[in-house]
């Protein structure tokens, strides 16, 4: 089985694990996908943790969930992002994970209203699946896509959080977004702060103001965070 992805494209997605296992987006659990240019096809990173994750893990699909190409075993959640994709033809990367501030909106079922102007590239809430299962089977992938609906992120009740992006690194930036902005918030909150939330006409504005540049330069420097080219306190 031939992969139909690029070498640029593969090296990307383990880019990706690597910068999100280094900010907590993912841990021993979570997932990168994208669509492969000139296919049909989706590849997903396996059932291993990130961290992990070398090129020849790979798997990808056909939009029927058959696997095509790539030995190792794909994550359970396969059907959630399969049923992303059916439902948002503008979506060309999705990021699934854990992060730690974001799981607590998850373990409450609340969605995570925007206050941080970051967090407005996710617009003015991300809403939440309130479902607090796995998502193993179509059905669920489908009540994924319409909880979504087309908004940029979700959080999964009890199970974290999924991003989409129009590549690799801008959805790993909407998922280190959505997890700042909840992080900042809780801090908001825990210090009796009330946040001034975002109206959906004031996130659009924001995220207006630099759309196109400021998730490129937040990648950037996560990158070379990760690769100790930028040393932050931790």
């Amino acid at each position: 089985m031939n992969f139909a992805s690029s070498l640029e494209l593969r090296s990307e997605i383990v880019l990706a694990c690597k910068v999100l296992s280094y900010f907590g987006i993912v841990e021993g659990f979570g997932h990168v996908s994208a669509r492969v240019p000139g296919s049909d096809r989706i590849i997903i990173t396996p059932r291993i943790a990130l961290g992990l994750v070398e090129e020849n893990d790979l798997c990808e699909f056909d939009p029927s969930g058959k696997k095509v190409a790539g030995d190792a075993r794909p994550p359970l959640e396969t059907a959630m992002h399969l049923g992303v994709y059916k439902a948002r033809p503008d979506a060309k990367s999705i990021v699934r994970g854990h992060p730690r501030n974001v799981a607590a909106y998850a373990c409450a079922g609340v969605p995570l209203k925007i206050a941080h102007g970051f967090g407005a590239n996710l617009g003015h809430v991300v809403p939440i699946f309130d479902q607090p299962f796995l998502v193993t089977h179509d059905d669920m992938g489908g009540g994924v896509a319409k909880a979504i609906g087309e908004n940029v992120g979700v959080i999964l009740q009890s199970n974290g959080m999924l991003a989409v992006g129009q590549s690799v690194p801008h959805a790993s930036v909407m998922a280190l977004f959505m997890e700042e902005a909840a992080q900042l918030q809780l801090m908001a909150h825990a210090a009796g702060l009330t946040p001034k939330f975002y109206s959906p006409e004031g996130a659009a504005r924001r995220h207006g103001d630099d759309r196109e540049h400021e998730p490129i330069r937040a990648w950037d420097y996560y990158v070379a965070v990760t690769e100790g080219r930028i040393r932050i306190a931790r």
